[in-house]
């Protein structure tokens, strides 16, 4: 099961090949950071706690700050527990070095390596002009020699750089550890996920917005329109039920949507397409996972 914590974009269409309209819920999905993996001997169950959207520290409260600072992530805006198999879990979790994030650069950080560079490319030419001159003395002196010594160096270089470029085998572990990432890339074109958001709030609403309630007649004096109608007993129990479906506050409240579709993916930008529309206005944080 994957599960992946993401921010509602809006609404959009896709265009199939025969020219069928797919209304689709753009969802801007992750990536999320491993912040804490529970484990049955510890906590009793075993779990993921992800967080989405990076957050300055100074933001943070001690208690929170002190937990991302014991995971070694950066702080997170949003949290959310998965409740899986974290065995499972290595299939569609990215582990190892590959779920570091790269750094972003400030303009502080940019200038500093470009005057780096150039300082690299002036000490360069400086080098490589004063083995030119070294080279020439050389053939003056001996040809034989220096072609010799030239291959010697060659050959010294050549394991060396070979020990460099050799690429580092990948982490291989059995479960998840924090510091790890979930992207949009855990899911697939044609899985159906549910979705998980706070619905929007419409304020106070009576029995017909709300319930669906058909209402009275609208003419032929009438007096009963949009009203709930009975809702109690007479002498006998004397009081109204609980639980009867009546005018109140709507939306605002957790709501999770079943049985929606993947229809694309874009991981270069983090963008999760389902078809159908998800709780919540553009903006809200959902919880996407699959049934």
């Amino acid at each position: 099961m994957a599960a992946i914590l993401g921010k509602k974009l809006g609404m959009s269409q896709i265009f199939t090949e025969d020219g069928d309209r797919i209304p689709v819920t753009v969802i801007q999905a992750g990536p999320c950071t491993v912040t804490q993996v529970k484990t049955r001997e510890r906590d009793g169950y075993e779990a993921l706690q992800i967080g989405f959207g990076e957050i300055k520290e100074r933001r943070l409260n001690k208690p929170r700050a002190g937990h991302f600072k014991k995971a070694g992530v950066a702080p997170q805006r949003h949290l959310a527990e998965i409740r899986c198999d974290l065995k499972e879990a290595t299939a569609w979790v990215v582990v190892g070095e590959a779920a570091e994030k790269p750094a972003r650069k400030t303009r502080a950080k940019v200038k500093k390596a470009a005057g780096e560079a150039e300082k690299e490319v002036k000490e360069t030419a400086a080098a490589e002009a004063e083995a030119g001159a070294e080279e020439a003395a050389a053939e003056a002196e001996g040809g034989e020699a220096a072609e010799a010594a030239a291959e010697e160096t060659e050959a010294g270089q050549a394991p060396a750089a070979e020990a460099e470029a050799a690429p580092e085998p990948p982490v291989q572990r059995d479960i998840p550890s924090a510091g790890d990432r979930i992207t949009v890339e855990a899911f697939a074109v044609g899985e159906k996920v549910k979705v998980s958001g706070v619905s929007k709030g419409k304020g106070f609403a009576g029995v017909i917005k709300r319930h669906g309630f058909a209402g009275g007649p609208a003419s032929h004096g009438a007096h009963f329109h949009r009203a709930p109608g009975s809702v109690g007993a007479s002498a006998y129990p004397s009081h109204v039920f609980k639980g009867l479906r009546l005018p109140g506050h709507m939306g605002n409240r957790q709501a999770t949507q079943p049985g929606l579709v993947v229809v694309a993916t874009e991981p270069e930008q983090d963008l999760l397409m389902v078809k159908g529309a998800v709780p919540g206005s553009s903006n809200a944080i959902i919880f996407i996972q699959t049934q």
